[in-house]
């Protein structure tokens, strides 16, 4: 997972994902900080500079010239240890990183089946046609946000819709696009 990503989702506020053993707060004894994605993070912001050191000792008026070769030496070892840190601390996030589904469930379940309506439209294209999938789709949409309902609900009361299988649909779940199949193959290498 992007550090970037794990910074956000062990929010507090969020609480998807947690690093095991995360670090303490100075002002608050309850939180647990994202340490290892915080490090991978700074290590990212880091990097960039030190390559840009070394990117400019390329320029060589003459074989080895006198001063570039000089300055690749500090940033080339910082860089290989910045590299080398940041590699262990993502191996360690990666280990003990706990993911909660049922918090990332009780999340995609707060917009009321919104959050699908991308998909519903492509799967009802073909039986209303785009226009009048998208159409009804943001109706419903506006309606299910005014009225406090779930958008599922809506649409099974649509007569048109009423050989349809929605649920299928319905389902975030669904929404995962190649993530599977790109995850089967990352554990397969490993």
């Amino acid at each position: 997972m992007y550090k970037r990503q794990v910074l956000t989702l062990s929010r507090t506020e969020i609480a998807e994902v947690a690093e095991d053993g995360g670090g303490g707060s100075s002002a608050m004894p309850h939180k647990a900080n994202p340490v290892r994605s915080t490090l991978v993070a700074a290590a990212a912001r880091r990097a960039p500079q030190l390559a840009a050191t070394l990117y400019g000792s390329l320029v060589a008026e003459d074989e080895r010239p006198a001063g570039a070769w000089h300055a690749e030496w500090e940033p080339l070892r910082d860089l290989l240890r910045l590299v080398g840190g940041a590699a262990r601390d993502a191996v360690e996030l990666t280990e003990g990183l706990r993911v909660r589904p049922e918090v990332m469930r009780e999340h995609l379940d707060v917009t009321g089946g919104l959050i699908v309506s991308e998909l519903l439209a492509a799967g009802l294209e073909p039986v209303l046609g785009r226009a009048r999938a998208k159409e009804l789709l943001a109706e419903l949409a506006r309606r299910a946000r005014a009225e406090g309902r779930e958008l599922g609900e809506l649409l099974a009361a649509v007569p048109e819709l009423k050989d349809v299988r929605l649920a299928p649909l319905a389902d975030p779940a669904r929404c995962t696009g190649a993530a599977g199949v790109l995850t089967d193959r990352a554990l397969e290498r490993s």
